[in-house]
């Protein structure tokens, strides 16, 4: 008799101990409440000012994660994903819904460095934390926009669009744990000792057009141009650009370190 209430006691402390700890392991997860003031705090956004939100639990890569959507009552989207486990925000993305007027020429235009700046501050990192991935001129809806995109040595990608008028942030995305970016990382490492880092590129923006317009033959006053900028692809830096010569469209990369033409495609406008 004496053995048996001494096997029931320890069978009885056993599960007791394996619920205390089964206790514990939930106690350290979020609250689907919790996950909303994590992105709301996150976002800078009270719940006062917002007009709608959302959330839901899901599975990714094996773990439970918050997706919670919101908009703001100025109309900007947020949606984030919050790790059931402990709260970490895995990504996360914003978009301003309301875009200013195109055309709105009363402010002077931002450079694309003070757009890396904007996107920094943003993200609150310094210059030499990063590495950059894209500094891109484009056009959203008639509003000149600079596509700005990083890294950390983490890996935490981040992906920017600024207003070229105003330096607002009109856009931005983030990654807790970016394939692309551990790729890169890689891609760059193995050409450490064949290709120059950013800093010392031989090329610059103008060098790089001067030798498309060589390779066409012709000159700057002969062409109009559009968008030139600098890109990482496949962890090289090279120079993306095109312009026209009366009906042709010529397009053009240049690699940042050689300033060989890698990519050359000219061709009708009206193809």
């Amino acid at each position: 008799m004496k053995r048996k209430v001494s096997l029931f006691s320890v069978a009885l402390t056993t599960g007791l101990l394996a619920s205390l700890l089964t206790m514990n392991v939930f106690a350290d997860q979020i609250t689907e409440e919790k996950a909303k003031s994590i992105a709301l705090d996150h976002a800078g956004v009270s719940s006062a000012d917002v007009s709608y939100i959302y959330t839901e639990l899901d599975y990714e890569k094996g773990q439970q994660i918050y997706n919670v959507e919101f908009m703001t009552n100025t109309y900007d989207e947020y949606d984030y994903e919050i790790l059931m486990e402990n709260g970490t925000i895995v990504a996360a993305d914003y978009e301003k819904k309301s875009r200013p007027v195109p055309g709105n020429t009363d402010n002077k235009e931002i450079t694309i460095e003070q757009a890396k700046e904007f996107a920094l501050k943003d993200a609150d990192l310094k210059p030499e934390q990063v590495t950059f991935l894209k500094e891109k001129v484009d056009w959203d809806d008639g509003i000149k926009v600079y596509e700005v995109e990083f890294y950390t040595d983490t890996f935490q990608k981040y992906d920017y669009d600024i207003d070229a008028a105003t330096g607002e942030v009109l856009a931005w995305d983030f990654d807790g744990d970016s394939a692309y970016a551990r790729q890169d990382a890689i891609l760059r490492s193995q050409r450490k000792d064949t290709q120059k880092t950013t800093a010392n590129d031989p090329l610059t923006l103008e060098d790089a057009k001067t030798a498309a317009l060589k390779r066409a033959n012709l000159n700057d006053s002969q062409v109009t141009w559009g968008p030139v900028y600098k890109e990482h692809d496949d962890g090289r830096l090279i120079f993306k650009g095109e312009f026209y010569y009366n009906t042709l469209e010529y397009e053009f990369e240049i690699d940042a370190a050689t300033g060989r033409i890698v990519d050359w495609d000219v061709e009708s406008i009206y193809d």
